[in-house]
């Protein structure tokens, strides 16, 4: 049985510190994104910052994807060698 992606997170973040550490950090870039995005008006410097915390934000979602997908990956291999 494979897990549904909110699972997979959800034991990934328990298991792996590489991923709970990644997962961690993604929430804090998406508090300080939330809160330029309560600004009315963002200066140039502001919105400079806000685009580079989404870039890391989405470097970040790509890596836990990649882990997801190792995972994932692994465990196939181990269901085809146990069958």
């Amino acid at each position: 049985m494979s897990d549904t992606e909110a699972q997979l997170f959800a034991r990934l973040k328990e298991e792996n510190p590489e991923f709970r550490r990644l997962a961690e950090k993604h929430r804090e870039f998406d508090i300080k994104i939330g809160e330029y995005d309560r600004i009315y008006y963002l200066t140039s410097e502001q919105e400079r910052k806000r685009k580079e915390l989404q870039k890391l934000k989405l470097k970040i979602k790509d890596e836990m994807y990649g882990i997801m997908r190792q995972f994932q990956n692994a465990n196939q291999e181990q269901e085809v060698v146990s069958s």
